[in-house]
C-alpha cells in the first residue's frame, strides 16, 4: 500500500504540462521552476522564457517576439501548430512566420500595430508544423 502511494505521488508531482497548456500559476506548468505561466493569455499559457534555437522542450518552438527591435525583443517557447484547430481553444490561432513583415533594426518600416515575430527553430516538415499558437483571431487575408 505504501509503495503504491509513493508511486502515485511521484507520477503526480513529476509531470509537467506541455508548452501552450492552460495554467494559473507557474507551478501549474512545472514544479521544477523551468516553465512559467503567462497569465496575460486566455486561461494562461505555459511557456519557457529566454529560449535559444533547439532549446525548447517537447516539440515546442523558440519564437522571438518584437525581433525588429533588439532592445524590446523577447524569446519564448511556444506550442507548435499546422492549423488553427491544433491550438487548444478557439481563443488561439496558428501564427505563421511572415518574413516580409520584418525589417530588423528598422521598426519605423513596420505597419502600425504590427510586430516582427521570428521563428528561431526549424519546424519538422514531417509533422506539418508551420507556426505557433497565439491568442486572438487569425489575421485577415
Amino acid at each position: 500500500m505504501r509503495m503504491a502511494l509513493v508511486s502515485t505521488l511521484v507520477v503526480l508531482f513529476s509531470c509537467s504540462k506541455a508548452i501552450g497548456d492552460s495554467c494559473t500559476i507557474a507551478s501549474d506548468c512545472s514544479i521544477n521552476g523551468d516553465r512559467l505561466c503567462d497569465t496575460s493569455q486566455p486561461d494562461g499559457y505555459c511557456i519557457v522564457s529566454g529560449c535559444d534555437p533547439g532549446s525548447c522542450p517537447d516539440t515546442s518552438l523558440c519564437v522571438a517576439f518584437n525581433a525588429h527591435n533588439p532592445r524590446l525583443s523577447r524569446r519564448f517557447c511556444m506550442a507548435p501548430c499546422a492549423q488553427d484547430s491544433d491550438c487548444r481553444t478557439p481563443l488561439y490561432h496558428c501564427q505563421r512566420p511572415d518574413p516580409a513583415a520584418c525589417r530588423v533594426g528598422a521598426p519605423e518600416l513596420l505597419p502600425a500595430g504590427r510586430t516582427c515575430n521570428v521563428l528561431l527553430d526549424t519546424p519538422d516538415p514531417s509533422q506539418g508544423v508551420v507556426g505557433w499558437c497565439v491568442q486572438g483571431a487569425p489575421p485577415a487575408p
